[in-house]
């Protein structure tokens, strides 16, 4: 292996101008190696025949899927169906994969392209921070006709990924017959939810008798009603003087959301010449995600920081149980309400003009994307008493003196509210040129240049209701109105039943809950008291959480093909350039600015920009070597990049919750480097039947820098107390280097009787140099690493009927920081889904999908098991549905 890294770094030592003498004697280089594994969840074994030819005949290290038609993905979720190929995880926090890994690197170091260019994302949930991984669950897989993960690059890619690129395609009017014509309709049932939702797509291509002129529109309408349930705990603080952790907030908190997408693409394709052709696509993806969380809440870290806490019981270190007889603060509902949404538009015109000595390739276009919670209204309520709690670190059960299902003793305690708008743009525009060379080892030489310019924000702003107002009454305020009128849930009409709440997962009364009035909660909020008296409430621009991040980015490359008796490949340079500029407020005391009143204010601030530029030259060189008529041998070397998260380079500074013991905060650092790696692999493949094959890969990452990072404490005023607290800010740095290095073993095999199974397991080992301080929070570890992930899939078809039965496992990883400072770390995941469709003829089909038939939970906690983060109940969830194609 010392010979490998010596070997490796030697390579990444050329300059620019060393890798691109490299590409003139490729001929003469026995280096890189790509290996492309399609591995066909849908069609099955025909597909999978596909599969194998692209694997065997292509330059790169590229995994596959195509829908053999529009729609027939077997999980509705393309995430979903990536989990199935190796070295791939999926992260499902709503019970729907969402985010990817890929070979070690976490969901922000991979790039997804929409026909090779990028597609811009807003994020819909308040919480979330504008990172760069994509969040699959916003494009729909009906969109798709195929999707290609690049493992491993070629100089004409875009860079920015240290794990891999994932491709998606749509399909062109004019590689369609004229008037195909593809519906689906289907009915998604969640047992959790117990709702029954719709979703549609249709598809019409159309193309004149000359073959020049083409026109493909597809609609979309996706409803999903969502329902995640369980237990949850919001961090976990640490008492130095007795070396011990307690929970801060323990909860059932009770997530709702009826996502509604909407999606329109439409292709316009034409061909003057037969070597000239013009493809417009237009995209645009809305998503309404209005979403209610209620959580019934106990302060455990109030109450253990005031040692209020009787019979206390620990696993380790770690506070697991106790008895609190008369809470210092008291046990609370919060019902949070927020109208959110995400809009995705994107424009991309394709040029391809091609004659004997030269092709030219253009494109250009723009991507745009708006979204977040536009408007929030959210409060506190709750009642005197105590609580008992047991088994935080398993089994956990909480019982409170104060009945959680009785509206007379829930006094309303506060209103916050606001928005989180996000906005993210890029332009781009490319030329790549390519001159096919007769004879000789070199087949083709390419060239190009790209300009992209990115530009991600987010704006806040907060609402307070005790703020001046504008009532009859002067000396009062809307809130103290509120409280006045609405004395108790019997007033009001604040609730409108009881719910029970996590039962799979959590025991005790805590589960019994009321059912929270959304509207009547709003018109208080934004319209009037029972009494008539108008709402009104001060708007404050939250000038910590404001920022803008604008990339101005040029890429140049040079890349040979080459081939020969028995070899392939390619290698090349790409030349990357990009200026930096982040941009927030700089200010001296209040972060809050009230923008419809003089109130609130800081003593002084200003809008500031932080630059940064840098530049990189990433080299690569592919060679696949048929070692027999069924066996390929495969080499590769790459340096390779990745972009730092949009909020981890903002100039931001936010603060979190500031009504606990040990107030924490979040921070970017706009002078973060980006991540590098020099990356090695090596495969066999045996192709060993027509539609059976064997695979067997190394790779290797040589990491220059993981996140980790530092402290720094600021004091913040705190709007509820009218007073300062000193908060602990949590800010990422570049941080040591490290290595990723993994085995990955894939079978297909067919029985030739309609019987077959897929089934591949990946091995990864993830080192970070820096030591690991349990002081320092996400130092020594590695985002989104799994050490070992597997997937079995059983099928069987004939003429009328396939059916196929897929596993899938991933073993625990690290996430990332959770929003209280934390170490956020996601258990052991195991889930069996079920697809089965039936062929009634040429033109119709029946399909049924029985997804998470292991009713497996999303179990998080905080670096020991001990101390749990939260336990999620997502449920089963079944879809039954036809579609047409003609």
């Amino acid at each position: 292996m010392r010979g490998v890294i010596m070997f490796i770094n030697k390579f990444f030592r050329f300059s620019f101008y060393s890798a691109a003498a490299i590409v003139g004697t490729a001929s003469l280089s026995l280096a890189y190696a790509q290996e492309v594994e399609e591995l066909v969840v849908s069609g099955i074994r025909g597909s999978l025949k596909d599969a194998m030819n692209i694997k065997r005949n292509a330059d790169a290290v590229v995994d596959a899927i195509s829908a053999e038609d529009v729609g027939k993905f077997p999980d509705k979720n393309v995430a979903e169906s990536l989990s199935r190929m190796t070295g791939i995880g999926v992260s499902r926090e709503f019970g729907e994969g969402e985010k990817i890994t890929i070979r070690g690197a976490d969901p922000s170091r991979n790039r997804t392209l929409l026909n090779g260019q990028s597609i811009a994302t807003a994020d819909w949930f308040i919480l979330d921070q504008p990172v760069r991984s994509f969040n699959y669950t916003l494009l729909p897989s009906a969109l798709v006709s195929s999707l290609e993960v690049h493992k491993s690059p070629v100089a004409s890619m875009d860079e920015g990924s240290i794990g891999g690129t994932v491709i998606l395609r749509t399909r062109r009017p004019l590689e369609l017959d004229a008037h195909t014509f593809n519906a689906s309709v289907e009915a998604l049932i969640g047992d959790v939810s117990d709702e029954t939702d719709p979703q549609i797509a249709l598809q019409y291509s159309w193309k004149d008798d000359s073959n020049r002129f083409g026109l493909l529109v597809s609609v979309i309408n996706q409803d999903r009603t969502l329902v995640r349930e369980g237990l949850e705990v919001l961090g976990w603080n640490f008492d130095e003087p007795t070396n011990r952790y307690a929970p801060s907030v323990v909860g059932a908190p009770r997530f709702e959301q009826l996502r509604e997408r909407e999606t329109v693409f439409l292709s316009a394709q034409f061909a003057p010449t037969s070597n000239l052709d013009f493809t417009l696509n237009y995209l645009d993806s809305d998503m309404q995600a209005d979403n209610h969380n209620q959580n019934w809440l106990v302060f455990t870290g109030n109450d253990y920081a005031a040692a209020n806490i009787l019979n206390p019981v620990f696993a380790g270190n770690n506070l697991v149980g106790g008895v609190v007889a008369a809470s210092a603060r008291n046990p609370e509902y919060n019902f949070i309400n927020r109208e959110s949404f995400t809009q995705t538009e994107s424009i991309d015109l394709d040029i391809n003009y091609e004659l004997d000595s030269l092709v030219i390739h253009a494109q250009l276009g723009t991507t745009e994307a708006k979204g977040g919670t536009f408007n929030e209204a959210s409060y506190s309520a709750g009642g005197p008493g105590g609580y008992t709690f047991s088994g935080l670190n398993g089994s956990p059960r909480i019982d409170t003196t104060i009945d959680g299902t009785d509206p007379a003793v829930i006094i309303p305690g506060w209103i916050w509210g606001g928005n989180k708008p996000t906005t993210d743009k890029e332009d781009y525009a490319q030329l790549d040129i390519e001159l096919p060379v007769d004879g000789g080892v070199i087949s083709a030489w390419k060239a190009g240049i790209k300009l992209r310019d990115h530009e991600r924000a987010q704006d806040r702003f907060v609402y307070s209701w005790h703020g001046p107002n504008t009532v009859a009454d002067p000396s009062s305020n809307y809130l103290t109105e509120f409280f006045n009128q609405c004395v108790n849930w019997t007033s009001c009409g604040l609730f409108s039943g009881v719910v029970s709440v996590g039962e799979a997962v959590l025991s005790g009364n805590l589960t019994q809950q009321l059912v929270h009035n959304r509207a009547a909660m709003w018109r208080i909020a934004f319209d009037q008291l029972p009494d008539g008296t108008p709402a009104d409430y001060a708007v404050s621009r939250l000038l910590n959480e404001v920022w803008t991040v604008d990339e101005e980015i040029t890429a140049l490359y040079l890349q040979a093909d080459f081939e020969g008796d028995r070899y392939r490949g390619n290698a090349g340079v790409r030349y990357v350039s990009t200026d930096q500029t982040s941009g927030g407020f700089e200010y001296t005391g209040m972060e809050f600015l009230t923008v419809d009143r003089t109130w609130l204010a800081p003593d002084s601030f200003a809008w500031v920009t932080q630059t940064n530029d840098y530049s990189e030259a990433l080299p690569s060189f592919n060679l696949a070597i048929d070692l027999t008529d069924n066996q390929i041998l495969r080499f590769g070397l790459a340096r390779v990049m990745s972009r730092q998260n949009f909020s981890d380079i903002s100039a931001s500074v936010a603060a979190g919750n500031l009504n606990v013991a040990v107030p924490t905060g979040s921070a970017g650092n706009p002078q973060l480097d980006p991540f590098f790696a020099n990356q090695f692999d090596v495969s066999w493949e045996n192709y060993y039947g027509d539609a059976s094959a064997l695979s067997v890969a190394f790779f290797y990452k040589d990491v220059d820098s993981f996140r980790s990072s530092d402290t720094f404490q600021r004091d913040f005023f705190n709007e509820l107390t009218s007073s300062d607290v000193t908060v602990t800010f949590t800010r990422p740095i570049n941080g040591k280097g490290g290595t990723i290095s993994g085995l990955e073993f894939g079978l297909q095999h067919d029985f030739d009787n309609g019987f077959g199974i897929v089934a591949n397991y990946t091995y990864i080992d993830a080192e970070n140099d820096e030591p690991r301080d349990p002081t320092i929070a996400g130092s020594g570890l590695v985002e989104g690493v799994s050490d070992t992930m597997a997937n079995l899939s059983g099928y069987y078809e004939n003429d009328v009927f396939s059916i196929r039965a897929s596993y899938n496992h991933r073993t625990e990883w690290y996430k990332s920081l959770h929003f209280s400072g934390a170490e956020l770390w996601n258990d052991d995941y195991a889930q069996l889904d079920l697809s089965a469709n039936w062929f009634v003829n040429d033109y119709l089909s029946l399909t049924f999908e029985a997804i998470n038939l292991t009713d497996e939970e999303v179990v998080e906690y905080n670096t020991e098991k001990a101390r749990t983060m939260s336990i999620y109940q997502n449920g089963l969830r079944y879809l039954v549905g036809a579609r047409v194609n003609f």
